[in-house]
Parts: C-alpha cells; sequence; structure tokens
C-alpha cells in the first residue's frame, strides 16, 4: 500500500469507528526516547487524542514493554486496555493479569536480573526490575558496555533457558513461550471483534505486532489493517519497510492520531 492510499484509508475508518482497534507501542511512539524510562513522559496532546480517540473508537490499547502497571502510570488513561511486558501482563479490572505458562520461569528472570545487577550496573548498566521480565538498559554508557551488556545477557539466557531480544538501548530477558506484542494483538483482536485494526510502533518488538496483523488478515479475521512505522536512527531498517505510513518521530505519531480523531 502506498502513502496516499494509507492516509485515505485512516479519513475512511473515521466513518465506522466502532469497527476500529488503535493498537500502539508507547516508548519511542507515544512517548520520546530518554535515557532511563523513569524519565519518559507521553506529551499532553498525545493524552487528549488518546481520551478523545477512546470515546469514539472500538479499542484502544497500549502495548509495551514496559511493566503493565507502569504502562498504566504512564498513559493514566483508565479508558486505555494495557498490555505490558511484550504481551505476558494484561491489566484487567485494576489487577495485572500474568500468562499462566509464564510464570514457572519467573525464578530464572530474577535470578538473571540479580547477576546483571552484579555485573552490568557497576558498568553503568540500568537493570529495570519488571517481574517476568528483565530489561539492562545501556543508552547512557560507552559502546563498550552495551556490547558487554548483550553478550553477558545473552550467555545467562542461555545458560537459564529464556529468551533474548536486543532493541533501541536494550537488552531484555523473558520466558521462553510465544508471548510478544503479536500474541497481545491476536488476543486483544479475539476478544473485541475489530473488523479494523493498526498499530504503531518503532522498534524491533513492534514488528511481531505489524506481522500478526498481516496474518489476521490472511485469516480474514480483520477486513483492513493499517502498521504505522516511527522512524529512528536506532530502529531497526524493517520497521520504515514494513509500513504502511512511517512517522517522523513522535510529532508524526500525532499526526496519525490527529487524522484518526479529526
Amino acid at each position: 500500500m502506498d502513502d496516499v492510499a494509507a492516509w485515505k484509508q485512516i479519513e475512511g475508518w473515521r466513518e465506522d469507528p466502532s469497527s476500529v482497534a488503535i493498537l500502539t507501542d508507547i516508548d519511542g511512539t507515544l512517548a520520546p526516547i530518554v535515557p532511563t524510562p523513569d524519565l519518559s513522559e507521553v506529551p499532553g496532546e498525545l493524552l487528549g487524542l488518546l481520551r478523545e480517540l477512546s470515546g469514539k473508537y472500538l479499542l484502544v490499547a497500549g502495548i509495551s514493554g514496559r511493566k503493565t502497571q507502569d504502562a498504566f502510570d504512564l498513559i493514566g488513561l483508565d479508558e486505555v486496555v494495557y498490555f505490558g511486558n511484550h504481551g505476558f501482563e494484561i491489566l484487567r479490572d485494576g489487577e495485572v493479569e500474568v500468562i499462566p505458562d509464564a510464570l514457572p520461569f519467573l525464578e530464572r528472570v530474577k535470578e538473571l536480573e540479580s547477576r546483571a545487577k552484579e555485573e552490568l550496573a557497576p558498568l553503568g548498566a540500568f537493570v529495570e526490575e519488571k517481574g517476568i521480565t528483565a530489561s539492562i538498559h545501556y543508552r547512557n554508557a560507552p559502546p563498550e558496555v552495551g556490547e558487554r551488556c548483550v553478550a553477558f545477557v545473552k550467555a545467562e539466557g542461555e545458560r537459564l533457558g529464556l529468551r533474548i531480544t536486543v532493541g533501541r538501548g536494550v537488552v531484555e530477558a523473558r520466558p521462553p513461550i510465544r508471548a510478544d506484542k503479536g500474541t497481545a494483538v491476536r488476543a486483544l483482536v479475539e476478544e473485541y471483534r475489530p473488523r479494523k485494526a493498526m498499530f504503531l510502533g518503532d522498534d524491533t518488538t513492534d514488528l511481531d505486532a505489524f506481522r500478526e496483523l498481516v496474518a489476521l488478515r490472511k485469516e480474514g479475521t480483520l477486513e483492513e489493517i493499517l502498521r504505522v512505522g516511527v522512524r529512528s536512527d536506532e530502529g531497526p531498517p524493517e520497521i520504515v519497510a514494513e509500513a504502511d505510513i512511517v512517522a517522523e518521530d513522535v510529532e508524526g505519531v500525532g499526526e496519525v492520531l490527529r487524522v484518526l480523531a479529526r
């Protein structure tokens, strides 16, 4: 789909908002990337747009690598559905539910976290405690420390039988079961039954969501999809290559949301 056709599709979705799900990553998409996750903030205009869209469209959901509670705290809108920890957790009725298949791996994730604090934190890495997954951030550290973080977490992950992924200034460990932003997208589509759905994202883990939308369309579960990729120097080239619309940073995401709300 070319860019012009994609924007026309968004305009068409405004005519029947009750059939549309708006699914989005948070960090790097709604909130600019910052040195450490605790400094992250979603601009006030985007929060206003999310609130407005939640009142018009079938579903607005934030699907994040953050802990689900952290994702909620960052956006702070009760109207939005929250899937956190790359699809391992969902917030329902004020309670965070962890996928049962992941729970046996909790102690292994905690062990990796503890080892990372001992070995990597003194070098300048930031170890984020996320419960069922672990994230080691090296954005503020020298390049050689980043390389050390990736190598260390990959080795520990292999030893402990965990799945390891590398993103924008971060290496993450999680249980080795299929739970990612793609499975979160599928779960929400199957529950809310939209006919059309979009996902907005900027990083490697968001590609799972892009590709799940394609699969859901091929199956006939969704009639129309849109993939909005946020361009960045650190993001994978596939985000731009696979996107129907390319947004230039968070301001570009705001333009997409404004068109949906118009």
